[in-house]
């Protein structure tokens, strides 16, 4: 075998293990990027409390991504205390009640005051424990 064939032949095999280790990378990055979307998944989130510019409150797990939105929706909304005529009470009340029933909530960023999270001790948490 000549000088030249013996060189073509292992550029052959330099490109195969080129290709074999293009291959493994993007394997490796795919089952990392899977991985990572399945741990985001199933760790649970924290409440936060989300403030609009109409003063509505909404609470929920926040999502920043692709658009902001809450899962696991609650409502603030005051009701009329049945006790004392003209007194308002305030309540939380989740959105799965409502006609529509949203899993998600999505919000328009220009439209949000704050977004905080809720203490696993405030009231706001042990009423949503409670349901």
């Amino acid at each position: 075998m000549g000088y030249i064939q013996r060189a073509h032949m292992a550029d052959k095999k330099n490109n195969r293990l080129k290709y074999l280790v293009m291959v493994a990378v993007i394997l490796t990055i795919i089952t990392l990027l899977l991985a990572a979307a399945y741990i985001w998944k199933i760790t649970p989130r924290p409440y936060s409390a989300v403030v609009l510019a109409n003063g509505d409150i909404y609470f929920g797990q926040v999502s920043h991504f692709p658009r902001l939105s809450l899962s696991d929706p609650y409502s603030l909304q005051a009701v009329a205390d049945p006790e004392n005529e003209g007194q308002l009470i305030p309540q939380i009340v989740p959105m799965s009640l409502l006609v529509w029933m949203p899993e998600n909530l999505v919000l328009n960023w220009d439209q949000v005051v704050s977004i905080s999270r809720i203490s696993k001790d405030s009231q706001v948490m042990q009423l949503i424990d409670s349901r």
